[in-house]
């Protein structure tokens, strides 16, 4: 079984080329366990997706910063002073509520596995 490559379409959304094959996005079988406490996995979960997200966050913007400085494009200081408009603080919302619902999705993950036990 080969695994397609996925490309971008439009604004970060990923698409699978055609013959791809779909990949769940949650795991058969249990977490692993490394604590008594499952609130501490969980945690620990969550601290490893915000570290990845912050990664790929930290590597997105120094590809931006780089591509404008070698085209001269962008001054020392514009960053800071950027005030964003209506548009733009309404698309950074909805950003951030689908990285708080990437970042978060143990704990719903947890919750269902826990409701289906009961």
């Amino acid at each position: 079984m080969k695994l397609g490559k996925l490309k971008r379409a439009g604004k970060r959304r990923a698409v699978a080329e055609p013959g791809a094959v779909h990949l769940p996005r949650i795991a058969k079988g249990h977490r692993p366990e490394f604590y008594d406490d499952p609130a501490i996995d969980q945690l620990f979960a969550i601290v490893t997706a915000l570290t990845g997200e912050i990664s790929v966050l930290f590597d997105r913007l120094d590809t931006l910063e780089r591509l404008l400085i070698e085209a001269r494009t962008l001054a020392a200081d514009a960053v800071e002073a950027y005030l964003p408009d209506a548009k733009a603080e309404a698309e950074r919302g909805e950003r951030r509520d689908e990285l708080l619902r990437r970042v978060f999705a143990v704990l719903e993950i947890y919750a269902a596995r826990k409701a289906a036990t009961t």
